[in-house]
């Protein structure tokens, strides 16, 4: 089922992405607003139980992301994920952030995924951390992926980042190019070619040990060798405490814009490749898209 937006149609997504909690520093910040609150547990079972039901959307939602420092340990979860599951949801993701590390127990999430941010941190803390939330998580037995920002603090210590990865019994690994924010200085995103020159000396080394690479927020074509780790961000829904029910937000284009150059549908890489950002593509230092060939 397509929605219409101001981007034009849009397939009906199959993912319900809810902030529960008002934090959620470690995030990819993209253009979601701040919401002013942390949400209930009726105002999340609401949500669940409008996105579960095939009337108001047409396509109920089968898989579940829920965000926000502080969301592994509320005290609802479980009865959260129960109700998700009687309602039809076949897939439940939880994303981690980087406050909720040391205290974090894989083990007693009913999840089906647990994804942990791996950024670097005051004399490397944050990255001490997550590797000890692997290890608890590897010994839970616990589904795991890791991801990393490649901000402007982290490309620099992308290998001890790596190292971490490598040594985690994690099934992923996803490097994402920081998302524009409105606001934003420049100064908090470094240019293209240095961010890819890092993954080019990092990622043989991860896939030899097994893992599985992705790379999001770069277009394949400033991507060389790496351009087969890109695949196309499927759409979601997303919630939380200031838009829900049917004033939620689709990822794509109300959270995310990317854009692609008229020269972009030529390309052999068109129909896995999100595009970039015009805003990046007005700043030095990020080259014209170019149809791979061209």
């Amino acid at each position: 089922m397509l929605n219409w937006t101001r981007a034009g149609a849009v397939e009906g997504p199959r993912t319900l992405q809810i902030r529960l909690q008002r934090s959620y520093p470690g995030r990819v910040r993209a253009g979601a607003p701040v919401p002013t609150r942390s949400m209930s547990t009726e105002e999340v079972r609401a949500n669940i139980g409008y996105f579960t039901d095939t009337r108001p959307r047409g396509v109920p939602v089968t898989a579940l992301v829920l965000s926000g420092v502080g969301a592994a340990s509320r005290p609802d979860l479980p009865e959260l994920v129960a109700f998700a599951r009687d309602r039809g949801v076949q897939t439940v993701v939880l994303h981690a952030g980087v406050e909720d590390l040391a205290g974090l127990d894989p083990a007693a999430l009913p999840v089906d995924r647990l994804v942990l941010p791996l950024q670097p941190g005051d004399a490397g803390a944050a990255l001490a951390e997550a590797a000890d939330a692997l290890g608890r998580a590897a010994r839970a037995g616990r589904a795991v992926a890791v991801h990393t920002v490649l901000s402007p603090s982290a490309i620099p210590l992308l290998p001890a980042i790596s190292r971490v990865a490598a040594m985690s019994q994690a099934r992923s690994f996803t490097l994402t190019f920081p998302f524009p924010v409105d606001g934003a200085p420049a100064s908090e995103v470094d240019p293209a070619p240095r961010a890819v020159a890092a993954l080019n000396e990092v990622i043989p080394a991860l896939e030899a040990r097994g893992l599985s690479v992705a790379i999001k927020g770069l277009p394949v074509c400033y991507l060389g060798s790496l351009a087969r780790l890109v695949y196309r961000t499927a759409n979601r829904w997303y919630a939380d405490a200031d838009h829900q029910l049917a004033k939620a937000l689709l990822f794509f284009p109300d959270v995310v814009a990317f854009h692609k150059e008229d020269d972009c549908r030529f390309c052999p890489a068109d129909s896995r490749c999100d595009g970039f950002f015009a805003t990046y593509l007005r700043r030095p230092g990020f080259p014209r898209l170019i149809p791979l060939g061209a």
